[in-house]
């Protein structure tokens, strides 16, 4: 009990800090083993063992290496071991049982990094409203970056250059950074060449995308190479639409696909197939009445 208080305790710690982490359990247990169900530990991203332990040896070992694998994937999954020598199909444990362990991903929210205060970035941080993004909206400019503007109060304002922004604080892993200055973007480019943020858009039209990468090829070559795999412009899907909030409900839906690993595809199912599907239950139907 005191160890799974400790547990908790550091679990609290750990999410408050927004530290990637799984949350190991054993869900299910037969035959012999060295701990019980439920039984608990925390894993790092680097595969460390933070807080408690599910019997340690081989399983746990196991364990630890499958905890990084799903953090590193952000998603949850079970391993199922038996704690028997390999020779007997096990991974080399003498216990005789074999277990069940659910490695529950906890990753930090998603963060969205709105570089400029304008029109479609307003309307873009007012639609991530329950989509569980920490907004922050970065610009100098404080006619534009106030609450008249940005009325919920969940989004952060940062009235600073977002260049500089982003050389003082950085971006990680789970960072979704926007780019819509009014003259900077190049500027927030190079800063952001340096961070870990996996997405880096910028509203632009496709001649204005290809200058800025020349531009920035021009100026920082390393800062090129480390950010063209990441850039993503024109930014946004092609639903159609000019309106600020038709452009960023194309850039959200973009980064909805990012952050979800899909590949933003319609779903409906085509003519020719819902009119093969009907007459084959039409069909069925005919035949068992």
């Amino acid at each position: 009990m005191i160890t799974q208080t400790r547990l908790f305790r550091r679990l609290a710690e750990l999410s408050e800090a927004e530290t990637p982490l799984a949350i190991a359990t054993i869900v299910k247990a037969t035959g012999s083993v060295p701990n019980e169900v439920g039984a608990k530990m925390l894993v790092g991203a680097d595969g460390s063992l933070l807080e408690g332990t599910i019997g340690g040896g081989r399983i746990e070992h196991d364990t630890l290496a499958a905890a990084a694998e799903a953090i590193a994937d952000g998603a949850s999954r079970t391993l199922v071991a038996k704690l028997t020598p390999q020779a007997a199909g096990g991974i080399g444990m003498n216990c005789g049982g074999s277990v069940e362990v659910f490695i529950d991903v906890q990753r930090p929210a998603p963060r969205l990094l709105l570089c400029g205060a304008g029109h479609i970035n307003i309307a873009l941080a007012s639609m991530t409203r329950g989509l569980g993004y920490v907004v922050t909206v970065v610009d100098p400019r404080g006619e534009w970056l106030n609450r008249s503007n940005y009325p919920d109060a969940e989004v952060r304002l940062a009235q600073a250059d977002p260049a500089t922004y982003l050389r003082e604080h950085g971006a990680d892993a789970y960072s979704y950074v926007v780019v819509a200055t009014p003259a900077g973007d190049l500027d927030v480019l190079e800063a952001a060449a340096s961070t870990d943020a996996p997405y880096i858009g910028v509203v632009a039209s496709k001649r204005k995308a290809i200058s800025l990468l020349r531009q920035l090829a021009a100026r920082d070559v390393t800062a090129y190479e480390a950010i063209v795999a990441r850039y993503r412009a024109p930014i946004g899907l092609d639903l159609g639409g000019r309106e600020p909030q038709a452009v960023a409900l194309s850039i959200l839906s973009e980064i909805q696909a990012e952050r979800h690993g899909r590949e933003a595809l319609m779903m409906t199912l085509t003519t020719e197939r819902l009119r093969e599907l009907v007459a084959r239950k039409g069909m069925r139907a005919v035949g068992e009445s």
